[in-house]
């Protein structure tokens, strides 16, 4: 089974980007008309979006399950590199939720390490649908509870 949220995260990208150059662009043509206390108030704007995009610090999620390895990928949009963040047989995996905070989800996995230590990991899956996360966790806890049979 395989999930991601790269088309998700892409396309609000762009339209991010795209407001902030429309919101530029209003500042420099206020600026040129002389509209000083608009194009602050343009700026401030353009500051409250860029903010809003740090926060937000959109993550790409791919998922995929192979039969005895999870791995899951998290990278951020424009990056090069897809290395895997996460890869782990599942019968190291010991428990799994999901975490929701104000402006982010993240998709908790304890897990047993190589010195049998519990181990956490927090995976960004703030831009997955709540079908994908449903999805998810269902294959997840599916492969947990397959390994105890």
């Amino acid at each position: 089974m395989k999930i991601n949220n790269k088309k998700k995260v892409i396309n609000h990208m762009i339209f991010q980007l795209v407001l902030i150059v429309l919101l530029l662009v209003a500042i420099i043509t206020l600026r040129f008309l002389d509209y000083h206390l608009l194009s602050t108030l343009f700026v401030f704007i353009t500051l409250l979006v860029l903010l809003y995009g740090k926060l937000k610090n959109r993550f790409i999620f791919e998922y995929e399950n192979s039969g005895e390895i999870l791995s899951i990928k998290s990278y951020q949009w424009l990056s090069a590199g897809k290395k895997p963040r996460f890869e782990m047989p599942h019968r190291k995996i010991l428990n799994i939720e999901i975490k929701e905070g104000i402006l982010k989800k993240y998709l908790v996995i304890l897990f047993s390490g190589s010195s049998e230590k519990v181990l956490r990991m927090d995976i960004d899956i703030t831009f997955c649908n709540e079908n994908q996360v449903n999805l998810l966790f269902k294959d997840i806890t599916k492969n947990m509870t397959m390994k105890d049979h």
